[in-house]
């Protein structure tokens, strides 16, 4: 017999600065005990309606929280003269965690997400049963460390001197178009990343409806993810030190696409600290858990019926 749909319901918490807002659902009853809790972190400039196609698919006995970052979708932006960037972002979340009672949970992370969730794996591990990250395995950057700071300096000062200006208003149409043509892969080779199926069930959290059409909710800041802080010797570094089980599942088409040799060092460094570690590769772009959730969906319940419960040894207790 088929589950129902979750419901759904909005959560807001106090972070200090202002508030991270996202949404909560519990799939089905759990068998005994509590619940698993898994918390869902979306990609840059996604919100938490990115997991609403994948998490119908999970099994029975989850609470699932999906947060929007600072910055995105429903959730404050961050005051003038603060950057977004992982350890920021971080800190926030781990703030959110701690208010929330959420004390030993599942981290299933998308893209941005991912890398987030990786920092607070390694930092907080008493905290984390288990880590899922979605087409993200390596910081996307090697050189022009300067360049790129450089810019993200002039474009994070620019937005700040623009905040309070009128932003530009777009019909439903226009806005779910670019909201698939800015998730297009960027070398026009990979397959595009979100349908305008996709893009309607993230738009409710993209956009908000004004006099006229929509307008954009995410903080035009958040362009500046200043990712270059967290290169490869602090990537390589963190990974290192990622001690729960962890599930890495690589869209074909998705953002990973230099040749497979370039990973290697960070699955070995995976293999080497976690203390499971599957990886799992699977066709679609970088959104497939979005898109095509069919062929996520096998692999993380495998991962969250086995690995994330044994992780305690709770194996009959919670799903």
């Amino acid at each position: 017999m088929a589950r129902a749909a979750p419901s759904w319901h909005e959560v807001s918490v106090a972070v200090g600065w202002g508030s991270l807002r996202g949404k909560t659902c519990l799939l089905g009853e759990p068998k005994g005990g509590a619940p698993l809790r898994l918390l869902a972190l979306h990609g840059w400039l996604d919100n938490a309606n990115s997991f609403d196609a994948l998490v119908p698919l999970l099994p029975a006995g989850l609470e699932v929280l999906a947060l929007d970052l600072a910055g995105h979708g429903l959730s404050d932006h961050l005051p003038a003269g603060a950057r977004y960037d992982a350890m920021t972002q971080l800190v926030h979340l781990r703030e959110a965690t701690q208010r929330l009672g959420w004390t030993d949970f599942v981290l299933l992370a998308h893209s941005l997400g991912a890398l987030v969730s990786n920092y607070y794996a390694a930092l907080y591990p008493q905290a984390v049963r288990a880590l899922v990250v979605l087409d993200y395995l390596v910081p996307f950057h090697a050189e022009g460390r300067l360049a790129t700071w450089r810019a993200e300096n002039r474009l994070m000062r620019r937005q700040e001197r623009g905040r309070g200006r009128a932003r530009r208003v777009y019909s439903e149409a226009e806005a779910l178009a670019r909201l698939v043509k800015a998730r297009k892969g960027g070398d026009g080779k990979q397959l595009p990343n979100v349908d305008e199926a996709a893009a309607r069930i993230l738009l409710p959290r993209s956009a908000r409806r004004v006099d006229g059409g929509l307008v954009w909710r995410h903080d035009e800041k958040a362009r500046t993810r200043y990712s270059m802080l967290h290169g490869s010797d602090n990537w390589m570094h963190v990974v290192s030190h990622v001690t729960c089980p962890v599930l890495v599942v690589r869209a074909d088409d998705g953002l990973c696409q230099q040749p497979d040799d370039l990973y290697e060092p960070v699955l070995a460094a995976y293999r080497r600290s976690a203390r499971v570690f599957r990886y799992e590769r699977v066709a679609g772009a970088h959104h497939v858990h979005l898109t095509h959730p069919e062929r996520v969906a096998p692999s993380v319940t495998h991962f969250l019926t086995h690995d994330a419960v044994a992780a305690q040894g709770k194996a009959a207790s919670k799903l």
